[in-house]
């Protein structure tokens, strides 16, 4: 693609396809200057003028080959603005209403993307990436899917131009080209702005990285070129020999999915073996010519062209196993379609060699752009392929609109946009497209959401397979179901491993919001009442407390989403440390105020000093916590919690006086109960847990009874917070029924 800086109108313009210059010529010049007299020299952040920068966003759409209405829109983008009726009615009058309406829809994304920066700003990031993808989605769904391609061209000219941003400009446009546009032109298909938009926004992201792959490459890149040129000529002098159309070129593979792969594979860049890779694109432009041919037999002749080259790569070089891929039998969902081999030459050499049609390629690098028919007053052309991929657009959008709570749509955006995917297929050989580490129960959903409900077993390969069994690229799938029921809470709970996919958690969550209302509230319930119990704060704060933190003013409905698994226990905890943290002074559980003193444990006493501090064992406080101290005789200072029931019992309330919690890096020891089916390996299992976050152990006791395993422990941990993240990893470990904060004697 031509440089950005060196286009002029006049480039433009001759960079039309044949036979469209004369045509659209007019048009595209008047457009030109209306938007250049309307800037009059007005500039961009970057120091760009306006008018440029619409050029250069009209040459990406001219390059995509999109048609002439969607390059007069790149050119006139910015010109009309919220309620002016006047200026949308003159170029309705000079340019018609489809420019106008492009024009339209492109501003509102804008305007919407706009405004979610500034929720990103205000700590909603997850949110706000969120709803501009769904923004886009319905731009493509609704209007016209050009809206999102002038978009994503506005965001690589974006990138081109923010070396001259200020940091925190050039961090905004590359995350949302790598988070936003980048993965929708990966789903659409077109790799010409999808390779462009991550190396330009991975420039920004990861500075040093980049410099240093890119320095690594350069430092080899003549030994690298010389063995490409040497494998182009020899696949090229064989290709040939078969009489065969095709050219043969070699490829550099570009900065970001190097370092995709090294990262992904935990290897050095040296061990990354195509970092250049053979391409060959086969002539079919007399087949497709073909008039007498149905399309049908042009395909099959395409494919049979495409394994004919196949035999001539692996005559010349030996292929290595388990490194094909047909993406011509089974297309991936965004359309694309080629042979992938991996092969190493006489020197023990390794190279990649892609095969395709010329058809292939250019459906490759424009994927959807290539449904586009670049003739004046044509629109997309109907095909069944464009019409799949709107139709997956369509059911992402469903999925997100199902699911209610944030997190769970931002895992669904992760997964479904960003995430890896496999390929397998059902027993008629059709290709389910899901995300890596997807299950059985989530290929059954993905069928129909009936057949998830229903799935009761799965034979994989023809063999019975276990629920929880990780799909491979490749596996046939037979799914097994029952005649009525229901899905399985435990389904819904991700780390027990039967559902990979986000997807398939909001639709089961569904099922679950259908059934009877009080029972999940009562289930909520419990759960909200077992988590304050298991931090030993049952007697602290309400599930009207918890419900108020996470925003929620009706406590059934807030404990009925907990009871559909909407809210889970990490939120429940999230709150709970939430509300330590914003306890006052003057509240309830705290006493009066008198002037302070420090003392030497992390801790602040009010109107002593030197005084030496413990902690009670009847209450074991631990930050953030409300604690009050009181003075024993001849033993300093006993820190309580300022709950603590034992304090009743006291009857020299002048004993009792403020502490806080200070500002040093203490550990305080809290008693644990854990309670599990009696199974080898389970302490050592507890150990590593306690290892990987060094929390010190002094003194553990153990007991047996009736195959129930009973750890008593005290664990050394440096504030709430942590000791939620322990109490919650000890409650995964295998066969645990029960983990509380609990006292306990020798």
């Amino acid at each position: 693609m031509t440089k950005a800086d060196s286009i002029t109108l006049a480039k433009l313009i001759s960079s039309l396809p044949a036979g469209s210059a004369e045509i659209n010529a007019a048009q595209i010049k008047r457009a030109y200057e209306y938007a250049e007299q309307y800037h009059q020299g007005r500039q961009r952040p970057s120091g760009e003028l306006c008018i440029e920068f619409n050029l250069a966003v009209a040459f990406i759409i001219c390059d995509l080959e999109l048609d002439t209405p969607t390059i007069l829109a790149a050119l006139l983008q910015d010109t009309l603005h919220d309620d002016d009726r006047a200026r949308d009615a003159e170029i309705r009058k000079l340019f018609g209403v489809e420019v106008t309406n492009l024009i339209l829809g492109l501003r509102n994304l804008n305007n919407f993307a706009a405004a979610d920066r500034y929720k990103q700003q205000t700590q909603q990031s997850d949110s706000a990436q969120l709803e501009q993808i769904r923004r886009a989605i319905l731009s493509i769904i609704e209007g016209d899917i050009r809206v999102v391609m002038l978009r994503m061209a506005q965001a690589l000219q974006q990138l081109r131009k923010a070396s001259s941003l200020p940091r925190p400009a050039q961090l905004e446009v590359a995350n949302e080209a790598m988070n936003v546009y980048a993965p929708l032109a990966n789903r659409l298909g077109i790799w010409q702005l999808k390779w462009q938009l991550e190396d330009l926004a991975f420039r920004y992201l990861e500075p040093d990285v980049y410099k240093e792959i890119a320095r690594r490459i350069d430092e080899k890149r003549g030994t690298r070129l010389n063995k490409v040129e040497t494998a182009v000529k020899q696949l090229q002098s064989k290709i040939d020999e078969l009489g065969l159309k095709a050219a043969v070129t070699g490829r550099p593979k570009h900065i970001y999915s190097i370092y995709r792969k090294i990262e992904r594979k935990g290897v050095d860049l040296d061990q990354i073996y195509d970092v250049h890779a053979l391409r060959v694109v086969i002539d079919t432009r007399e087949t497709e010519n073909d008039s007498r041919k149905p399309r049908k037999q042009k395909d099959d002749e395409a494919r049979t062209l495409c394994y004919q080259v196949l035999g001539a790569v692996h005559s010349l070089w030996q292929p290595i196993p388990h490194e094909f891929d047909d993406y011509i039998a089974s297309p991936k969902p965004n359309g694309y379609r080629s042979l992938h081999t991996a092969v190493m030459d006489d020197k023990g050499q390794t190279l990649e060699v892609q095969i395709r049609t010329d058809k292939m390629d250019e459906e490759a690098e424009r994927g959807i752009a290539a449904h586009w028919a670049y003739k004046e007053g044509s629109s997309a052309k109907s095909s069944s392929n464009l019409n799949k991929r709107i139709h997956w657009f369509r059911q992402l959008l469903s999925n997100l609109q199902d699911a209610n709570d944030t997190l769970t749509d931002h895992e669904l955006l992760q997964q479904e946009l960003l995430g890896e995917r496999i390929y397998v297929f059902t027993p008629r050989g059709d290709v389910v497209d899901l995300p890596a580490g997807a299950t059985p129960i989530d290929f059954a959903y993905h069928i129909h959401t009936e057949v998830g409900h229903r799935c009761r077993g799965a034979k994989v390969n023809g063999k019975m397979a276990s629920l929880d069994y990780q799909l491979q690229s490749g596996d046939k799938l037979e799914i097994i179901t029952a005649s009525r029921g229901g899905p399985s809470r435990d389904w819904m709970n991700e780390s027990l491993g039967y559902t990979g996919s986000a997807r398939t958690r909001s639709r089961i969550r569904q099922w679950f919001r259908q059934q009877e209302r009080e029972k999940n509230i009562q289930h909520g319930r419990e759960v909200v009442e077992r988590e304050l119990k298991r931090l030993g704060l049952a007697d602290t704060f309400t599930v009207a407390d918890i419900a108020a933190s996470l925003r929620h003013d009706d406590v059934d409905q807030f404990l009925a989403k907990v009871g559909f698994g909407d809210i889970q226990s990490t939120q429940i905890g999230g709150a709970i440390a939430s509300l330590q943290q914003k306890l006052k002074p003057d509240d309830e559980l705290l006493p009066l105020l008198i002037p302070q003193s420090k003392s030497s444990k992390g801790l602040t006493v009010r109107g002593m000093a030197g005084l030496v501090t413990r902690f009670a064992g009847c209450c074991n406080p631990i930050p953030p916590q409300p604690i009050i101290g009181y003075i024993t005789r001849g033993s300093g200072v006993t820190i309580h919690q300022a709950n603590c029931s034992t304090l009743n019992l006291i009857d020299e309330k002048e004993r009792l006086i403020e502490v806080e919690w200070g500002a040093g890096e203490e550990t305080y020891p809290i008693p644990i109960v854990i309670r599990a089916y009696h199974r080898p390996g389970l302490v050592e299992d507890i150990a590593t847990v306690l290892k990987g976050r060094k929390i010190s152990v002094p003194k553990t006791k153990k007991s047996t009874a009736n195959s129930i395993t009973t750890l008593y422990m005290i664990a050394e941990v440096a504030d709430l917070a942590e000791l939620d993240w322990l109490l919650q990893r000890f409650e995964k470990l295998p066969n645990v029924l029960e983990v509380r904060r609990e006292r306990w004697s020798d």
